[in-house]
């Protein structure tokens, strides 16, 4: 079996990624826990680990090149944040520009040698010691602007630059940074944008009072990512077969397709049972016992405490039957985030198992 994942992977949500990349536009990235995001970014970036398992090299265009078409490609940085990566926060200002600075040192490594990227390479690491070495935030800032400038003017290199799981970082961090951002924005436009990759909507996380003009950049542009589609659901099942060596029959893959609703965690947890547990298959018109079952219950509760209260409420009484209960926006966030699909003319939970879940609470 191919394991090298398929280029249609998560499709229904890079289509939707690629309309603000290729227009330039900063914007959010909104999902619940365990919806896959980080395999998502893997992906994106081309650092594919089924690919890399194999012993593959990591493809990094792409993902990038399918979408854009290779030319634009090649002049389209994805420069993804690792906030782990943050040395100290007493210092905001200083550590967060060199972190920016220094991803974009990590980003030209990953591009193909050539004499043009051995030049961006050498002046992108020879700005990056000397901020090191100086300490200076102004320093740190200033020269994020120069490497941001010299990209685009000498090589036409446009930045997107993706920050992964970046919740903490939003309610935190201090307003002039964001101010900051949306300064360098503004003096390249359409050449630097921003990825925020989120588990919960913006102005949840802070008042955009306090972030406005950089809240204004990100609101309006919204990427949800669901579950998986139905192609991507047995995509991650074969998956699951063949790396631990236990096929499943026909009639078990369709029924976790469809009683997983597409959830990544409850795809493996469900597949765990099967695998586990013989019994199983014995009970697999008794929804009321898989959502006892300890994998499932431990998905759901990874995703309820990644959920607001008005989320929480809304959900007990909509599994109750009380869909009026719940806000129109809250019904919006939880449908971009896939925990609520239409049906017909309805909405309804994206799992049988997670009301039965709902409903024990």
């Amino acid at each position: 079996m191919d394991e090298t994942t398929p280029i249609q992977f998560r499709e229904e949500v890079l289509k939707k990624f690629f309309i603000h990349i290729k227009s330039g536009d900063s914007f959010f990235v909104v999902g619940a826990p365990s919806v896959g995001k980080t395999r998502l970014m893997d992906f994106l970036m081309g650092d594919d680990p089924d690919a890399i398992r194999l012993g593959a090299r990591p493809d990094h265009q792409r993902v990038k090149s399918h979408y854009l078409g290779e030319e634009a490609a090649s002049k389209t940085w994805l420069a993804r944040v690792d906030m782990n990566r943050l040395h100290s926060q007493s210092d905001w200002s200083f550590h967060f520009f060199e972190l920016l600075l220094h991803t974009l040192l990590l980003t030209c490594n990953k591009n193909e040698s050539s004499d043009e990227n051995d030049e961006m390479k050498e002046r992108l690491a020879s700005l990056d010691a000397d901020v090191i070495q100086s300490g200076n935030a102004l320093k740190a800032h200033r020269f994020l602007e120069m490497a941001v400038d010299y990209l685009y003017q000498s090589y036409g290199i446009k930045i997107c630059f993706l920050f992964d799981e970046f919740d903490d970082t939003y309610r935190g961090m201090p307003r002039e940074l964001f101010a900051q951002l949306r300064g360098i924005r503004d003096a390249n436009k359409y050449r630097v944008f921003y990825a925020l990759f989120l588990r919960n909507l913006p102005d949840r996380l802070r008042n955009p009072k306090e972030n406005e003009s950089f809240y204004e950049l990100i609101s309006r542009n919204m990427v949800g990512i669901g579950l998986y589609s139905l192609q991507d659901t047995l995509y991650i099942i074969r998956q699951l077969e063949n790396r631990h060596e236990h096929e499943l029959s026909q009639k078990k893959r369709e029924w976790i397709c469809i009683t997983s609703g597409g959830h990544p965690g409850l795809i493996q947890a469900l597949f765990a049972i099967f695998r586990n547990q013989p019994g199983a298959v014995a009970q697999m018109e008794n929804i009321q016992w898989f959502a006892t079952q300890e994998p499932v219950r431990e998905e759901f509760r990874k995703l309820w405490e990644g959920l607001f209260e008005d989320e929480r409420s809304g959900l007990r009484e909509f599994a109750r039957g009380n869909k009026s209960a719940m806000s129109q926006d809250t019904g919006k966030l939880l449908a971009a985030k896939g925990l609520l699909k239409p049906y017909g003319s309805e909405m309804i939970l994206f799992t049988p198992l997670f009301e039965q879940w709902l409903l024990k609470l």
